[in-house]
């Protein structure tokens, strides 16, 4: 669903056919504004399109730098995945191998009682 929304930034209107929230479209301009003002503070001389062009720097930089964490995050997380699959393989293996240990700890025991069965009894 597109919403239409009319924003104000750095002293301009725009409207935008976004299909976010109008709140959240105003979030971004009030958020925007802040960063903009923030640049031009000090800067007497320093023009709109200069403001716009180091906010839109810094704005590069942080979603680089987030999307560059987030790669690490997806490699971190399929090398966990990795490794939980080699240990639930593991599990299974063990898993089998006890089984057949009980199964031959149980056979041993029958050898055992028929032996015992087979074995004459001293009399004292």
């Amino acid at each position: 669903m597109n919403n239409v929304v009319k924003v104000r930034i750095f002293g301009k209107d725009y409207i935008l056919n976004t299909e976010e929230t109008e709140t959240y479209a105003l979030k971004l301009a009030a958020l925007l504004n802040q960063k903009l003002e923030k640049t031009v503070k000090g800067a007497s001389n320093m023009s709109k399109l200069d403001a716009a062009a180091l906010v839109a720097l810094d704005s590069v930089d942080e979603a680089y730098k987030s999307s560059a964490n987030l790669e690490n995050i997806r490699t971190q997380i399929k090398k966990y995945a990795d490794e939980a699959a080699k240990s639930k393989e593991a599990v299974a293996e063990l898993q089998i191998e006890n089984k057949e240990l009980r199964e031959k700890i149980a056979q041993l025991e029958k050898e055992i009682a028929v032996r015992k069965a087979l074995t004459p009894k001293k009399v004292k």
